[in-house]
């Protein structure tokens, strides 16, 4: 039975994958480029491009079936979601995996990133990770940076012994990384990756292709004529690359494949950090506040007559819990100082409380109103909000001030019944006994909370220690220049006040608060008790251990779960009179009724 290796291909949107993985399944099929000219081109990905000639006439090019995974649009990545193509060869078989573009404009790469990894899921192992690169990128600019610290953000520090380069286009380069290697190894020093220093590192890490002979290849298919020159030139191509192909399969089948749980683990640690940071803020603030009860609970049963009516009066306890309840429809509500309520727990976290509800339930959200974001402009068409003015009706604010909440969360009050206390003053115990017993279960409930308590702080100490250990990068800090980068072009466009700007912005404020939940969780992870010990295979445990806590661990798994999406609401015919209604008719057209 032949050995599998498996190889994930990875770039940013553009650098010519596609291309790269059709060729690849060519030089494995055919020796020559003589041969692969007089047969058919084998078509792994379908492929279309625009191929202009020297006498100005563009024509369409096609190779292969139509794909809806696969899409031909300028600036969107080509390939929508990942996917693996078998290459057979006399001793062993190659899985090469092909994934979307990082750095899409649609700004999917979180979206993609996840996909990848549930696709990685499918396999124990992961042998090779190539990185396909340009050759011509001569200066360490925002995208460049962006593009490979967001490939490296999801890999496992274990799987850099696994990492290829792969430079795509080096025809013009000779067949050498050009411009691209000095920038690519400031950025790598940066990260204390040490891949392409030694020349014994270097020569195993980088390959060169240019796979302008497979081009070639789909112009003769589409009957386009290519001169001998141009076949010449093609066919030193094709030797090169065939070299290069055959030189990198050799490295891959060298290397000890990584564990892809590893890879796996790591990105759920960081999912889970972000994810419970809010849970666990709101958990540790409620369950302080009951230790406080208990304790004053202890203190009165400790103080009260042998009194029967007294002693029964306390058997019921209150605990304090989180509930998290979701809206029928969004609110508005304001963030004005005057309009919120601010709570300090006793970490000295500050907690802050919507009190002022304007508008329940609001239908804005049919137009898109970002929910938990101030200062969408889209609010002013809020029925609490005067139209001339854009101020509150209910709280006289600047809609500036309002926001759309979809969830409410809510400290709660539970009355837990003494079970055994009850049965023991049925069966006529005396009151002293019964004070003993009331006494004993307060310690026992006061015990448990304790230890929830501690569990959940180590818990998240634990997920940012295997999450600074293992990662390469904790989070992308490239990310924030990226967005101001983009935000930059669109106001260059005279978009300030654009969708796609609004959007920018929610991204970037996400994108801040992510960064800060990660930094938090650090600063305490060095409190994380045998830290050193921790697995992929513990930290799976670990949260599945916070599920099971026997008083919180339903409230977290509430909190970790993802609700889908919000139901969909009939929107009223009046909402479209109002909207209607403000748009003054043009002048040579007749205004059109609803």
């Amino acid at each position: 039975m032949k050995k599998e290796y498996t190889v994930l291909i990875i770039g940013e949107t553009g650098v010519g994958k596609t291309t790269w993985i059709n060729s690849i399944r060519n030089y494995v099929e055919y020796e020559t480029f003589q041969e692969a000219t007089s047969k058919e081109p084998k078509i792994l990905i379908p492929a279309r491009f625009n191929h202009t000639s020297r006498t100005g006439v563009t024509r369409e090019v096609r190779l292969g079936e139509p794909d809806p995974n696969e899409r031909q649009e300028t600036g969107k990545s080509g390939t929508k979601s990942p996917r693996s193509y078998i290459l057979e060869r006399k001793d062993y078989i190659i899985n090469l995996i092909d994934s979307p573009g990082i750095g899409d404009t649609e700004l999917q790469d979180t979206a993609n990133m996840k996909a990848i990894l549930s696709h990685l899921n499918e396999y124990e192992e992961l042998h090779a990770i190539c990185i396909l690169l340009k050759p011509d990128d001569c200066r360490l600019t925002t995208w460049f940076k962006y593009c490979i610290q967001e490939l490296l953000l999801h890999l496992h520090k274990d799987a850099i012994r696994n990492i290829k380069f792969c430079f795509t286009r080096t025809r013009a380069t000779n067949y050498g990384p050009g411009s691209t290697l000095p920038i690519l190894k400031q950025l790598l020093e940066s990260l204390d990756m040490d891949l392409l220093n030694a020349t014994d590192s270097f020569q195993r890490n980088t390959f060169y292709f240019d796979n302008e002979a497979f081009i070639c290849l789909a112009l003769k298919k589409n009957g386009i004529e290519v001169t001998k020159w141009e076949e010449k030139s093609f066919g030193i191509s094709w030797d090169r690359s065939v070299e290069e192909t055959n030189r990198l399969f050799e490295e891959i089948t060298k290397l000890s494949g990584h564990s892809t749980a590893r890879t796996i683990s790591l990105n759920r640690a960081r999912d889970v950090v972000v994810k419970i940071s809010k849970p666990l803020a709101l958990i540790t603030k409620t369950m302080g506040m009951t230790l406080d009860h208990l304790h004053s609970l202890k203190e009165k049963a400790q103080k009260l007559d042998l009194e029967k009516e007294n002693l029964t009066a306390d058997l019921y306890f209150k605990v304090l819990d989180v509930k998290k309840t979701r809206l029928k429809g969004p609110r508005t509500t304001c963030t004005h100082e005057s309009c919120v309520d601010t709570v300090t727990d006793e970490r000295g976290e500050t907690q802050i409380i919507h009190k002022q509800v304007c508008c329940e339930p609001c239908y804005l959200d049919f137009i898109g109103v970002s929910p938990e974001t101030t200062n969408d402009i889209r609010l002013r068409f809020c029925w609490a909000m005067k139209l001339l003015y854009g101020n509150c009706n209910k709280c006289s604010h600047s809609y500036k001030y309002h926001m759309h909440t979809t969830y409410d969360y809510q400290i709660v009050e539970k009355t837990t019944l003494n079970e055994k206390n009850k049965v023991s003053l049925e069966q006529n115990k005396s009151l002293l006994e019964l004070n003993n017993d009331i006494l004993k279960q307060q310690d026992e409930l006061l015990k448990e909370l304790k230890l929830e308590h501690e569990a959940v702080i180590s818990a998240s100490a634990n997920f940012a220690y295997f999450l600074k250990k293992n990662a390469i990068l904790p989070y992308n800090d490239a990310f924030g220049e990226y967005i101001k980068f983009l935000m930059d072009q669109e106001r260059s466009r005279g978009g300030e006040n654009s969708i796609q700007m609004q959007r920018l912005k929610l991204l970037k404020q996400n994108y801040e608060q992510k960064c800060n939940e990660i930094e938090r969780a650090l600063e305490i992870a060095q409190y994380s008790k045998n830290a050193d010990r921790l697995t992929a295979e513990k930290i799976l445990e670990i949260e599945a251990n916070l599920y099971n806590l026997k008083h919180y661990g339903g409230t977290i798994k509430s909190f970790m779960e993802d609700d889908g999406p919000p139901p969909q609401r009939r929107v009223p015919v009046r909402f479209f009179d109002r909207i209607w209604n403000m748009v003054p008719p043009v002048q040579g057209f007749k205004t059109l009724k609803l």
